[in-house]
């Protein structure tokens, strides 16, 4: 009787993970395709020129990559908890983090831009490299990890002052700390979006974390809302005092409309304090919110649904990077009345104003996107519980 408990406890625990991760995996499409499809002509997240339905529309995205790399870490200390020992958990995380750091620029990037002359360094080169460093801290004790993720949360937003891009080994400071771009022979090469350092620190967050997923279900969900209750309340308490976390302060604007925007507006690149505590602190309660719906069997279909794109999320941030940018070609092709598309379609501005949308319509794209990523996701998914190809691991 005790292991059958064991069991099921354990199934609901993994299926809160994955309801959580497949969350965050179908808002992060909505960012996207507003990258390729969006007319707005203003800065999403600039209160001064932004409007609320746009600038909402952007920062509710704000949560994906933090919940997609602790998520990550989460997922790592389960499997210690399932029998795998250090030296297996380390040599796990060593392989998949170069393996990931791969496909980022031989799969992830390409299906950006359709070409391999420019490189996004992106969140899963964030979540290979963050692999790697936690390989060595799964070695400590859980609360040390702890410690290490706050120590570098907390504190990584002292370097802001500093500029050491102009200096030898600059390359080093934009792959670990901040974002920067990389020129080979006078041309942009690669730009690095997710310094290494500062998401390293949110993915020990998460491994921590899954001593929390670890606990008895109502304990489970009463330390989630502890947890994520702090989180703002440290989120409110920097951003009124201005003190300290993060470089784009808040300021009282003309109107409320545009000072609520200014509060919320906190920095990704590179995630600053603010950041990681409001957008953790949100995913914490909605941790706690499925799990206490989960178990009760509320709205068990949608959940159901929600949890496929969560259990392969590697398979479907592939896959809908690639749908978006061959839609985002036919639309061209389409607005442009030519075959002849120059490549690459540019992410962030469509070339053409007749190939951009309104904010309704990109909404109408992603929700169409979603469903139609459900059937290949549901089959992938089916193929990893069935089968226990190595490679099958590593997606």
């Amino acid at each position: 009787m005790a292991e059958r408990i064991s069991n099921v406890v354990l199934r609901r625990r993994i299926a809160t993970v994955d309801v959580v991760r497949g969350l965050i995996m179908i808002i992060m499409a909505l960012d996207h395709t507003r990258d390729f499809f969006s007319n707005a002509t203003v800065p999403a997240t600039d209160p001064t020129r932004s409007y609320p339905i746009l600038f909402f529309t952007r920062w509710i995205t704000h949560l994906c990559a933090p919940g997609f790399v602790a998520l990550a870490g989460t997922s790592v200390y389960l499997f210690r908890q399932r029998g795998w020992t250090k030296e297996q958990t380390a040599k796990r995380l060593l392989s998949r983090g170069v393996w990931l750091i791969f496909l980022e620029l031989a799969v992830v990037s390409p299906g950006l831009f359709f070409t391999y002359h420019f490189h996004f360094l992106q969140v899963i080169y964030a979540i290979g490299g963050s692999m790697i460093v936690l390989a060595a801290l799964q070695y400590l004790p859980t609360r040390w990890v702890a410690i290490y993720g706050l120590l570098v949360v907390f504190l990584h937003n002292m370097t802001d002052k500093f500029d050491m891009t102009t200096i030898a080994g600059a390359w080093a400071w934009k792959l670990l700390l901040v974002p920067g771009d990389f020129e080979r022979h006078g041309q942009l090469w690669a730009l690095a979006l997710y310094p290494l350092i500062p998401w390293s620190g949110v993915m020990a967050l998460g491994y921590a974390f899954g001593a929390v997923v670890a606990m008895p279900a109502e304990k489970r969900r009463k330390r989630c809302v502890q947890l994520g209750l702090a989180a703002l309340a440290v989120f409110a308490e920097l951003r009124f005092t201005h003190a300290y976390g993060d470089p784009i302060p808040f300021v009282h604007l003309k109107t409320f409309t545009q000072s609520t925007m200014s509060f919320f507006n906190v920095t990704k690149y590179p995630p600053s304090l603010e950041f990681v505590c409001v957008t953790l602190g949100v995913l914490l309660l909605l941790f706690a919110l499925f799990d206490w719906m989960l178990e009760r069997k509320i709205l068990q279909k949608a959940m159901d649904v929600v949890e496929v794109y969560g259990r392969v999320p590697f398979f479907y941030y592939i896959l809908h990077f690639y749908s978006l940018h061959i839609l985002a070609v036919v639309v061209l092709m389409v607005a442009s009345h030519t075959v002849h598309v120059k490549l690459p379609v540019p992410i962030f501005n469509p070339p053409l104003p007749q190939a951009g949308f309104s904010l309704p319509v990109v909404y109408a794209i992603w929700a169409s996107l979603v469903a139609a990523l459900y059937l290949p996701c549901k089959w992938f998914a089916g193929v990893k519980a069935r089968r226990k190809d190595w490679w099958l691991s590593y997606l």
